[in-house]
C-alpha cells in the first residue's frame, strides 16, 4: 500500500522502524532476477528444442506426447516460485499496512480526486490547495512526519501516485480511502492519476514539495494569513461603511 515512505510498525514486541521504499525495492530485486531468469530459461529451452530437433520425416518423428514426471516436476517448481513471491509480497504489505493503522500522524490531508483535478484540504489550517485542470499549486507536506491522507473520490476511480516513493493508492467513489506516509527528504516530486479516468486523465497532475517542519510551519501560517486577508478587509468596509 506504501511505497517510499517511513512508518513505525510492531514487530516481535518492540516499535520497529520500516522503511517502505526498502520494503518493496527488497521485493523488485527478488521480482525481477526471477522473472529474467525465467524468460532466458524459457528462451533457452525454445533454441535448444528448434536447433536439437530440426524438422524430420514424418516417419521418424517421436511418438511420445507425455512425461509426467518431468511435468509435475516443473509444475511442482513454478508453483513454489509463485508461493514464494506471494508470502514476500503479503509480508511486505502487512508490514507496512501496520503503519498506516498504528502511527499516530502529525498531519492530516484531506486528498479529493474529480474529473479531471486534485483538491487537497488541510483541515487543521482550513488550506485547499487545487491541481490538475484547474491550475497547479502544489501539495506541501513536511519531511520527517507521519502524514494521514484520506482518499476520497466524487465520480470515478482516481489513483494517487508519487512515482519517486514508489507508491500509488486508489480513490474508490464513496469508499474513503487512509493511509500513513512519511516523506524521508525534502525535495519536489511530480506526483499524477495512474488509473485512466477519461478524456483528460493526462492533465490530472500535481507536485509534492517536501519541507522541513519549520519552513512548512511558516508556509502554513502564511497561507491561513493570505486566507483571512479578506475577511478582514471585508470588516473594515463593513466598520468604515458603518460608521458613515
Amino acid at each position: 500500500m506504501i511505497a517510499g515512505a517511513l512508518g513505525f510498525s510492531r514487530l516481535e514486541g518492540i516499535l520497529a522502524l520500516v522503511v517502505t521504499r526498502t520494503e518493496y525495492k527488497r521485493l523488485f530485486d527478488i521480482y525481477v532476477p526471477i522473472a529474467i531468469g525465467v524468460f532466458v530459461l524459457v528462451v533457452a529451452l525454445i533454441l535448444f528444442a528448434v536447433l536439437r530437433f530440426p524438422r524430420r520425416p514424418a516417419e521418424r518423428a517421436a511418438r511420445w506426447h507425455e512425461n509426467n514426471p518431468l511435468e509435475a516436476t516443473y509444475a511442482l517448481a513454478l508453483l513454489g516460485v509463485v508461493v514464494f513471491l506471494l508470502y514476500l509480497s503479503f509480508r511486505a504489505e502487512h508490514r507496512v499496512d501496520t503503519v498506516a493503522a498504528e502511527e499516530r500522524p502529525q498531519l492530516e490531508i484531506n486528498v479529493i480526486g474529480a474529473k479531471w483535478e486534485w483538491h487537497f484540504n488541510y483541515p487543521a489550517y482550513g488550506i485547499n490547495r487545487y491541481s490538475g485542470t484547474v491550475g497547479h499549486e502544489t501539495l506541501v507536506v513536511p519531511v520527517d512526519e507521519a502524514i494521514r491522507f484520506r482518499l476520497v473520490s466524487l465520480d470515478v476511480i482516481h489513483e494517487f501516485w508519487v512515482p519517486e516513493l514508489r507508491y500509488k493508492h486508489d480513490l474508490i467513489p464513496g469508499f474513503p480511502q487512509y493511509m500513513t506516509l512519511t516523506f524521508p527528504q525534502r525535495g519536489s516530486f511530480p506526483g499524477e492519476c495512474a488509473e485512466l479516468c477519461g478524456e483528460y486523465h493526462s492533465r490530472m497532475i500535481f507536485t509534492v514539495d517536501a519541507v522541513s517542519p519549520s519552513e512548512f510551519d511558516a508556509w502554513a501560517r502564511s497561507e491561513t494569513a493570505a486566507a483571512d486577508a479578506p475577511t478582514a478587509r471585508t470588516r473594515v468596509e463593513a466598520a468604515r461603511s458603518s460608521s458613515s
